[in-house]
């Protein structure tokens, strides 16, 4: 039996790093880490182009207004004068909601301009009685000089037409009052000229309110009229 108290014998402990190169020399004691910072985000190209176009843009338009208001402070544009001279009711006759009538109108034009003179196209004419609407016929198209009175001649009909019971019975009403009354209606695309130049073409309407026509004659009373024109 062995004596526990005497040293034990055996292989010595082997050195686990011993093959293990030595740790690398370094001038400082902690290596510090290196750090790459994030390229800056890339800049936006000015819009400088649009910028330039928007600004010749707005030149052209400032130019091109200042252009037309020395235009018109030159020539000093006005619309024509309208008047009716005459009118005249024939053949007319409502009974059974049926009507039948003819009217004659003429008209005054004038022109007031001293520099421009003004072209009238696709002229159409109405006449109504009140707010109804009767018949309506064109009107040839004629260019009117400056300082300029022309006279336009305008003939409606109705044949048998079928009219709202309400609208005969207050033609009838009139009628029987000695006189008829009836609106007139003339619109046309308007041009004004100076020279080579023509301006845009404008709509203009033109309304003869209430003109009286005897109920016996037929024959227009009053005189002369004179229409809003707008």
């Amino acid at each position: 039996m062995q004596d526990s108290s005497r040293p034990v014998t055996g292989y010595p402990v082997q050195n686990l790093n011993a093959g293990a190169p030595p740790p690398p020399a370094t001038g400082y004691a902690y290596a510090r880490p290196y750090y790459q910072y994030p390229a800056p985000p890339p800049q936006k190209p000015r819009p400088t182009f649009l910028r330039r176009l928007l600004a010749a843009v707005a030149v052209v338009l400032i130019i091109f207004g200042a252009i037309l208001f020395i235009i018109w402070l030159v020539l000093r544009p006005q619309l024509p004068d309208f008047s009716i001279q005459s009118l005249s009711l024939s053949n007319f006759n409502a009974t059974n909601q049926r009507v039948n009538a003819t009217w004659n109108a003429q008209f005054q034009v004038s022109n007031p301009n001293k520099k421009l003179s003004i072209y009238y196209e696709e002229i159409v004419s109405s006449v109504f009685h009140k707010d109804y609407f009767f018949s309506e016929t064109r009107i040839g198209p004629f260019v009117q000089g400056t300082r300029n009175a022309a006279s336009l001649g305008a003939s409606y009909s109705v044949v048998d037409s079928f009219v709202d019971g309400k609208v005969v019975d207050e033609m009838n009403e009139e009628r029987g009052g000695g006189e008829m009354k009836f609106n007139l209606k003339v619109v046309a695309d308007v041009a004004f000229r100076y020279g080579g130049w023509t301006g845009r073409e404008r709509f203009l309407t033109v309304w003869c309110d209430g003109v009286a026509v005897n109920a016996s004659s037929g024959m227009m009373t009053g005189g002369p009229k004179e229409c809003s024109v707008f």
